[in-house]
């Protein structure tokens, strides 16, 4: 089985100063150093043996600071020959679809062809919208004649588009890309119950995130599997992305759980999930409206609404289930691999082994024990579609 790096390029130590708006203190870390320890995480990736390099889309907070996955990626693609390139997701209500579509012909040239899994999102936080001026209750919209036009752009020499919100004059995507099934490298990031269907239908493989037990993973993989089949599409399988953090310490559980901790904090902040106002009447985003907070919010500060009681100063991470985090000693890690495998029938994993607070330097020595133990016993590992993540016997005699 497949193992990639996903790089993530998080300040987390600067949020209290962000919240709190106080632009005339100094950052604890700037954020170019930040950037550039996660350029040099992801320069190991070949050197150790992993298969390939993935980068998120996040903007304007200290969460994520990847502006433009795409960008970062063609950056990799001349530094290194063999590893595979992936998106995690790239947010597609914040591109021109013509835009997008020749930067992933680009990378397809440039890269030979490595651009092999092309994760698409639709968004979530407020401000991310509102800082490139597109309305979220367009979101879902831009999102679906998105797929269209890429799927036209990847599949025809010259095709036209009348939608909308984008209309698109008989063009041809130049410089042609040079791989043949990029229509068919397209993976889809959900959160929510009605995504997941909307994206199962419209043929996106499903690309999962460690915030759900991986026995509910399992579940919406098979769901996912019936509504292919629905649309007379063949079952498969998912990618899953999954926090990391490798090591023989024996306080390594205690360390990480402030890491995750932290990233809870940091997700919660990012997104506004500690305020269901935040969702409150957008087209599309009902659901969060609906919920509770589900991660770890920080400590009230400026224009940040107060959060649960029980939610604050916490160890516990209820963002994330331990069932689906990569934590503690090689064979720990092993095993959870494989019965995740088994579980959700994955067909690769990508790890983050830097979230939260987690310094650099720990991040790295991780990588390194995990590309030494645990790399080698995966890499032999089969992964399989499993059984049970296909549509029920009922399920197929109705169709």
């Amino acid at each position: 089985m497949k193992v990639n790096i996903g790089i993530g390029c998080h300040n987390s130590r600067d949020w209290d100063r962000f919240l709190a708006g106080a632009w005339d203190k100094p950052m604890e870390t700037p954020d170019h150093d930040i950037v550039m320890a996660a350029i040099e995480m992801g320069d190991m990736a070949e050197k150790l043996g992993f298969d390939g390099i993935w980068a998120p889309e996040h903007n304007g907070t200290p969460y994520g600071m990847t502006p433009n996955p795409i960008q970062l990626l063609t950056y990799f693609a001349g530094r290194t020959e063999r590893v595979n390139l992936g998106t995690m997701v790239a947010v597609t209500p914040w591109w021109h679809p013509t835009r997008l579509a020749h930067q992933i012909a680009y990378l397809d040239i440039i890269s030979n062809g490595r651009f092999d899994t092309i994760g698409l999102g639709r968004g979530v936080a407020k401000s991310e919208f509102e800082a490139v001026g597109v309305p979220r209750d367009e979101a879902r919209q831009r999102f679906d004649e998105t797929i269209d036009i890429l799927k036209l752009a990847f599949t025809q020499e010259r095709f036209s588009y009348d939608g909308e919100i984008f209309k698109l004059p008989e063009m041809s995507i130049r410089p042609q890309y040079r791989t043949k099934d990029l229509a068919e490298r397209f993976y889809g990031a959900s959160s929510t119950g009605p995504s997941l269907e909307i994206n199962a239908r419209r043929g996106l493989k499903p690309l999962f995130v460690g915030n759900k037990s991986i026995q509910a993973a399992g579940e919406e993989v098979k769901l996912v599997n019936t509504f292919r089949q629905e649309m007379g599409l063949p079952p498969c399988q998912p990618k899953n992305v999954l926090f990391m953090y490798c090591s023989m310490d024996a306080d390594a559980p205690e360390k990480a759980a402030e890491f995750i901790n932290d990233a809870n904090r940091d997700v919660t902040a990012h997104y506004g999930f500690g305020d269901p106002r935040n969702f409150e009447g957008v087209k599309g985003y009902e659901s969060y409206a609906a919920r509770q907070a589900y991660a770890t919010a920080p400590q009230q500060g400026a224009g940040q609404p107060a959060v649960a009681e029980e939610a604050q100063g916490q160890k516990k991470s209820p963002g994330y289930d331990e069932t689906n985090l990569l934590i503690g000693r090689p064979e720990t890690i092993i095993e959870r691999i494989m019965a995740g495998q088994k579980e959700a029938s994955f067909s690769e994993v990508t790890i983050l082994p830097n979230f939260g607070s987690m310094p650099m330097d720990e991040a790295h020595k991780s990588l390194r024990l995990f590309a030494q133990e645990v790399l080698p016993v995966i890499h032999k590992m089969e992964a399989p579609l499993q059984p049970h993540v296909l549509p029920d016997p009922q399920a197929v005699a109705a169709a």
